[in-house]
């Protein structure tokens, strides 16, 4: 069974380009999960639409790159409404959450197994 996620990778596309138009820091190429990058200005013309762009690589005008997701959070960095140790920071703290709950949801299954287990018997 082959199940689709064409719908991760054009938000992923779309946020790049919001990204790209948005930006207050010229933006240098964007990252595939390929391994490969594409140019800024090549982007539109190679992205198959098959590809998963996994960051988005800016630069400020003193030559520092910054390495970005294309989510929100990347796009409020790339507006300048967020310093890139917040970004890093809010980051971190989505990754977090997202174990936290993984966890959370681990252990709630294993503690309905139990009960399950005990009530069948």
């Amino acid at each position: 069974m082959c199940i689709s996620n064409h719908v991760i990778e054009l938000q992923a596309y779309q946020l790049s380009e919001e990204i790209r138009k948005k930006t207050i820091y010229k933006m240098k190429r964007v990252e595939v999960t390929d391994g490969y990058s594409l140019e800024v200005e090549k982007q539109g013309d190679y992205w198959n639409g098959t590809d998963l762009i996994s960051k988005v690589v800016l630069e400020d005008s003193n030559g520092t790159l910054y390495s970005i997701n294309p989510d929100d959070t990347g796009l409020r960095f790339a507006k300048g409404e967020i310093t890139y140790k917040e970004y890093i920071q809010l980051e971190k703290s989505a990754n977090m959450k997202g174990i936290i709950y993984l966890v959370a949801l681990i252990g709630l299954s294993f503690i309905v197994m139990f009960i399950l287990i005990n009530f069948l018997k």
